[in-house]
């Protein structure tokens, strides 16, 4: 059993409308992933979700691919199913089943297409000159915003992922 994999299902709060999906400790972590034609910028969905009142706030960007054919390509359906495989026989089976409910997954047929290769992985360290919208800074009568980010705007504030958890 990885304890890794347990540590990141009591972390992740998505499912719970967290304004970041994970939150280890004090630090919090926004995920994105980039696929297709979406290869210079990020898509911040709202005001909220680069601010935060932990300690740590990080941007994590993983770049998919889709190549059904490699062999470490995987479908959500099978992403999913590794995962439960890993947690077999602990209590974090049935809060990883209850967060995805949560979220709104379902095993569909549709999900076992398209298969994706983690092709690339980049941590970004979200900080006061970082290039955001956050909700205490937007002007009066503005309720909400989602937004692109060009990465090489961002790409100062690139760092090693080990220091999302501390390990740094």
């Amino acid at each position: 059993m990885h304890l890794c994999v347990e540590r990141g299902i009591d972390a992740w709060l998505g499912p719970e409308r967290s304004h970041q999906d994970f939150i280890f400790g004090n630090t919090a972590v926004e995920v994105k992933s980039l696929s297709g034609t979406e290869r210079n910028t990020v898509r911040i969905s709202s005001e909220d979700q680069l601010e935060s009142l932990n300690d740590a706030l990080f941007l994590r960007i993983y770049r998919l691919s889709n190549l059904p054919d490699a062999v470490n390509a995987r479908s959500l359906n099978e992403l999913v199913a590794a995962v439960l495989n890993q947690l077999e026989g602990t209590d974090f089976v049935q809060m990883f089943d209850r967060k995805l409910v949560e979220y709104g997954y379902v095993p569909l047929s549709d999900y076992d297409e398209p298969a994706f290769v983690i092709s690339g992985v980049a941590t970004y360290f979200v900080q006061d000159e970082f290039p955001r919208l956050i909700r205490s800074l937007l002007p009066a009568g503005i309720i909400n915003a989602s937004y692109g980010i060009k990465l090489e705007a961002i790409a100062p504030y690139e760092c090693d992922g080990a220091a999302v958890f501390g390990d740094n």
